[in-house]
């Protein structure tokens, strides 16, 4: 308590230090405290539901790509792994594949997601519904029956609790609400607005082995995850299929939360991971500028500490006494950095860059407040220790005889202070280089043309009710009645940036031999209206696309992708193709390529081979239509006017699909590219401090200098060149360290190298300009040092 008191005392006589010092560690604290609340949602904390660490995923992987990302299993897997398996309490399939329905009953007619789960869905999680029940047995042999998502109910029902038991349409299928889930139960996708059980007459039921799911599970008190996949695929194997050659799969069972992670985004975990390993880069130099400053009031303090020694305080007691100092500057700094993280983290949640896998919210928790109390102790430590250690060796006759003249930068003293300085030199370089890297990466991934433009674009999704529109002139019809009332736009059945043209078939070339089973499914089918080229701005290379109905033949426009791939050396206009519904497409036309995103390839493009088809001659019961700068209510307006009964999303800019795709690297590139300029203003910080405090030590040295001759210049000279070398040293080595840690960038770049030389000399560059303007200030003060006031006291 004494220690303490004699702390506040101390640096309440020196305001200015003691804000200085608060401040940078509140940042330093801060940033970290608020990145950590992210790893905690991300990768720490557990779900909210039952022991969560036997909550698990179980998907395929094709034996031919064990590394490739997971995929949905059959059906009929579960209903295998269902009966066999005894590593689980609990299985139940659930899927967000091809679970878009049109609900009815429940305000206007409105494309939903309605995900099909098995009975033992919200068993499994252990959470009980706000109102009315979840599934139950005799659910099973009766129709439809559904579960509300809260957000749903809020909605559609206005919080209406009388809303179990009642009748809601999806599609045609009349389903009864048996519940409503509270806000709190969050499952992938967030779009979900209901749940279905699958019953023994559902689609999936009936074509178990085409019937794609994901298998969740909870594992039994004692299972391993190891155990459990061998038990899967044991049983798989047992069942007798054999699969498809060429895409033989074996399943693994995961960690949800550590799927809810990756099916939100391939990379959110190494994004987390590096921003958090770079915003320590930032708090080690926040201390390791304390430190510096802590060294230089030990400077100022030698002749207190003299006093101390001499009336019998010993060293132990002095260091005590030092780093109760620090500690407590460092709770000033923890408190402060408390507030910053939280603001930081309301303004992340306000912002939301980028998606956040379902469960757990980003807060400043307990845990996160237990972590900043934590670095609050460890800033303590390494900031304090040092300077305390060397403070502590004070010689009380040197001090007090040097007390007139002040205190002097001895040997030891001032090579620590100038590596330290060094060490932040060096750590910024390597937060240099890393933004500096990540932000050329998104400014030229951002920057490549996609073969479309995209500006002035908005798309509206229309959902064609299956009982209405039960054959394909029907949906024609409405189509082309759209586009008449809609002039200048176009319909496609599936828009770029969303992965969907991913779904890909195996394409026959007429005249050549068929692919052998299994072959590489690589040709996307994208059907569309005549004036889709137009309204998107995609170049036609050659030949036409053909206006239908008044086609007498099945017709394609083949993209340039397709056409190196399978005509590299002719003229593909007019050959014959044919895709899974066997029909046989007279290629009239080839166009640019459009790029599209590739999920698990986060950082790339893809140019996929296209077959463009005419709407009219395979019409979709959903197409979105694109239209280039119209209004967006006409638009509405005109589409709700040709049935009302037809459901109308509302508008999204092309450009916000785009900009989603790039929604993670610039996430990563943004907050890299401010930790980066923090690094750089602490370690310009450090420096200037360090240069300051030799400057103010060696001002009897300029005098004699001035004295015996020495110019203006040759001092400023001298100054910079310490100046110089300690940024020189710094530099050189960090490039070092840079070297080996930007290597671990490479899957998070485009179109450039970890070692480009362009932003390697450009950082050290941006470096040395802020080192220069550190060294000019104390520079400039020791070249107009008064001979006569630095030797008065000689």
């Amino acid at each position: 308590m004494p220690d303490l008191s004699y702390a506040l005392r101390n640096l309440r006589r020196t305001p200015g230090f003691a804000f200085i010092a608060i401040f940078i560690l509140a940042l330093g604290i801060g940033a970290t405290t608020a990145v950590f609340s992210i790893v905690d949602a991300v990768l720490l904390h557990p779900l909210p539901y039952p022991h969560p660490d036997r909550l698990v995923a179980i998907w395929e992987k094709l034996d031919r790509d064990p590394n490739g990302p997971p995929v949905f299993d059959s059906y009929r897997d579960f209903q295998v792994w269902q009966r066999g398996a005894h590593s689980f309490e609990q299985l139940a399939p659930a899927t967000w594949a091809n679970a878009s329905r049109i609900v009815t009953g429940a305000g206007p007619a409105q494309g939903v997601l309605a995900m099909p789960v098995g009975l033992d869905f919200f068993a499994m999680f252990g959470m009980a519904p706000e109102l009315g029940r979840t599934f139950q047995a005799p659910d099973l042999g009766g129709g439809c029956t559904v579960v509300l998502s809260h957000r749903f109910w809020e909605q559609a029902f206005q919080g209406d609790r009388n809303v179990t038991a009642r009748r809601i349409a999806l599609d045609q299928d009349a389903c009864t609400i048996a519940g409503v889930m509270p806000a709190a139960f969050q499952f992938y996708p967030e779009a979900t607005r209901m749940w279905v059980l699958i019953t023994p007459n559902s689609p999936i039921a009936r074509d178990p082995e085409n019937a794609n799911v994901g298998v969740f599970g909870r594992l039994r008190p004692g299972a391993t995850f190891e155990a459990a996949s061998r038990e899967v695929a044991m049983l798989r194997r047992a069942d007798g299929r054999v699969d498809e050659a060429g895409s033989e799969r074996a399943p693994v069972v995961f960690s949800l939360a550590e799927q809810f992670a990756y099916v939100t985004g391939p990379t959110l975990r190494l994004t987390v991971a590096l921003l958090f390993g770079a915003v320590c880069f930032v708090l080690l130099i926040a201390c390791v500028n304390l430190a510096n400053l802590l060294l230089g009031r030990s400077l100022l303090r030698r002749k207190e500490l003299a006093v101390r020694v001499a009336l019998g305080a010993g060293r132990r007691r002095l260091v005590r006494q030092l780093l109760t100092e620090t500690l407590l500057l460092s709770s000033a700094g923890a408190l402060g950095g408390i507030v910053l993280a939280e603001l930081a983290v309301r303004g992340f949640r306000a912002w939301n860059p980028i998606d956040m896998p379902p469960g757990n919210p980003v807060t400043v928790n307990p845990m996160v407040l237990a972590f900043a109390a934590g670095l609050a102790i460890l800033t303590a430590i390494v900031s304090g220790l040092l300077p305390a250690l060397r403070a502590s060796r004070v010689d009380p006759i040197d001090a007090l005889k040097a007390g007139g003249r002040g205190a002097s930068f001895g040997p030891r003293h001032g090579r620590t202070a100038r590596v330290l300085a060094g060490a932040q030199v060096m750590l910024s370089i390597s937060l240099l280089a890393g933004a500096g890297l990540l932000i050329e990466s998104v400014n030229r991934m951002g920057s490549v043309s996609m073969g479309f433009r995209s500006s002035h674009v908005f798309s509206v999704m229309v959902s064609l009710p299956k009982w209405a529109y039960t054959d394909e002139s029907h949906r024609a019809r409405f189509y082309r009645d759209a586009l008449n009332r809609v002039p200048g736009a176009a319909f496609v059945n599936s828009l770029p940036m969303n992965g969907g043209r991913f779904s890909s078939q195996t394409l026959v070339v007429e005249g050549r031999p068929e692919p052998a089973p299994g072959a590489r499914r690589d040709t996307a089918e994208i059907l569309v209206s005549a004036d889709y080229f137009q309204v998107m701005d995609v170049r036609l290379k050659r030949g036409r696309f053909p206006a239908c109905p008044e086609c007498k033949e099945q017709v394609a426009v083949i993209n340039e992708a397709l056409a190196r791939k399978y005509f590299p050396n002719e003229d593909p206009v007019g050959k014959h193709i044919r895709l899974a519904d066997k029909k046989w497409l007279t290629i009239t036309g080839v166009v640019g390529n459009e790029k599209d995103r590739n999920f698990f390839r986060e950082m790339t493009w893809e140019e996929m081979p296209f077959v463009y088809r005419p709407i009219e001659q395979k019409t979709p019961g959903s197409a979105n239509l694109l239209v280039r700068g119209a209004a967006v209510a006409p638009v509405l307006a005109a589409l709700r006017s040709i049935d009302p009964g037809v459901p109308v999303s509302d508008a999204e800019p092309l450009d916000a699909r785009v900009a989603k795709v790039l929604a993670y690297p610039r996430f990563r590139a943004l907050v890299l590219g401010g930790f980066a300029a923090l690094a750089l203003l602490l370690a310009g910080v450090g420096l200037y401090g360090v240069l300051a405090q030799s400057t103010a030590q060696r001002t009897h040295e300029f005098g004699i200098r001035f004295a015996l001759g020495a110019e203006r210049g040759d001092v400023l000279r001298l100054v910079i060149r310490q100046g110089i070398l300690l940024t020189g040293v710094g530099l050189a080595l960090g490039l070092i360290v840079a070297f080996a840690v930007t290597r671990l960038l490479g899957s998070l770049l485009y179109g450039i190298r970890a070692t480009d030389p362009l932003i390697w000399c450009g950082v050290s560059l941006v470096l040395g300009l802020v080192a220069l303007l550190a060294m000019w200030l104390p520079a400039s003060r020791a070249s107009r040092v008064d001979p006569t006031e630095a030797l008065r006291y000689e």
